[in-house]
């Protein structure tokens, strides 16, 4: 099925028309804790639902777990609902992707099929993504992160992209500053990232520059509660979704994970901490090295239409421009302030990186590489 995408403001509206056309009666709605309250979105859906069953499932943390999932199952299977409805940031959408296709599969072994050891062979029911956070882009990809034992996984299948998504930024206007530009961040990381991963095509190219360079026009705005800004951003984070959806992202990504997990630094401001020196890294490449199977050459050309995309003219502007903008929107950039303090602390984030993401950066990375960034960032 071909993803239906309403976007605009009060694009809320349309959920009435695809609750009609599905003949929708019950429904799981997953949601935030508490940001599903704080929005106005609560009342706008309600309104909406009128003629539905709903039921609510929201008892799952910001970095979903396994033992989260399986609540979430437990409630499908008895409810029984004709769809899913997902309101909320990444985590949320994430949340609900693995519930809908995981409670519909022959096998119940859930650890299996999230480590990819059992095949997904069934859709869920209908999936209905309404993102409140102007971020990870969760709404058009087919992938979903949780965690088992503190090690993250990604469950992947062409299943997973929800079937439909409603882009209302109205609902981004309340999100307070830190949260608007760490989402901020981590879309404008995707982009990047998408960019220069070893899997970028043509078509995820276009979305990902498209998204950067709203993101760069608007980013500081948007922290700062413009509303225009805020809609542009919305607009952003759907094409960095659509960028990743197709190329995936790379050794930021692989390095944030640890990070947020042991140390509680949220997603978005965990990728932006690394980033910044890939532009060297990626840069400074050579045959031996060149992961992506382009060649030396066309990775050379791809970081320097990045650096085109941010008006700056070598590897180490760009670097000072990341940081700078990390600053003007109140991202801390020591990682000993955010609690990275000792050198067991470098190896436990070492240790616990996701190998699969650190494959698709179009250079060679390292345990001393990553050692030697972490060790700066301290400083």
């Amino acid at each position: 099925m071909t993803q239906k995408v309403f976007i605009g403001t009060n694009s809320i509206d349309s959920i009435d028309t695809v609750i009609n056309d599905l003949k929708i009666k019950t429904v799981l709605l997953v949601t935030g804790k508490s940001s599903y309250n704080s929005n106005n979105i609560n009342d706008k859906l309600t309104s909406n639902l009128l003629s539905t069953n709903i039921t609510r499932f929201n008892d799952f943390s910001v970095n979903p777990k396994i033992e989260d999932t399986i609540k979430g199952i437990k409630i499908f299977n008895s409810t029984k609902p004709d769809a899913v409805i997902a309101v909320g940031g990444g985590s949320v959408i994430d949340m609900a992707k693995q519930i809908n296709i995981l409670a519909v599969q022959d096998s119940d072994n859930i650890h299996d099929i999230i480590k990819n050891k059992n095949d997904i062979t069934k859709p869920g029911k209908p999936l209905i993504a309404i993102p409140t956070t102007t971020g990870t882009g969760s709404e058009s990809t087919h992938f979903a992160v949780t965690y088992i034992n503190k090690i993250k996984y990604s469950l992947a299948h062409q299943y997973m992209l929800p079937d439909y998504c409603i882009i209302d930024p109205v609902f981004s206007y309340t999100m307070p500053p830190y949260l608007t530009a760490t989402c901020g961040m981590d879309a404008l990381t995707q982009s990047i990232e998408s960019y220069w991963s070893v899997n970028s095509t043509n078509e995820s190219k276009r979305y990902a520059k498209e998204s950067i360079s709203l993101i760069l026009k608007n980013i500081e705005n948007a922290v700062k509660g413009i509303k225009e800004a805020r809609n542009e951003m919305a607009l952003a984070a759907h094409f960095s979704g659509k960028a990743i959806n197709i190329s995936k992202t790379t050794a930021p990504h692989a390095i944030s994970y640890p990070l947020s997990m042991y140390f509680n630094i949220s997603h978005g401001h965990a990728v932006a901490l690394t980033l910044g020196y890939f532009f060297n890294i990626n840069t400074k490449i050579n045959e031996i090295d060149v992961v992506d199977s382009r060649g030396k050459k066309y990775v050379l050309t791809t970081m320097n239409e990045i650096f085109d995309l941010f008006s700056q003219s070598n590897a180490n502007h760009c670097k000072k421009f990341w940081y700078k903008l990390m600053q003007n929107i109140k991202l801390e950039t020591n990682i000993s302030k955010l609690g990275i303090r000792s050198k067991q602390d470098i190896e436990k984030i070492i240790e616990n990186i996701d190998p699969v993401r650190i494959k698709n950066n179009p250079t060679k990375i390292n345990k001393t590489i990553i050692k030697n960034i972490l060790q700066d960032l301290q400083s």
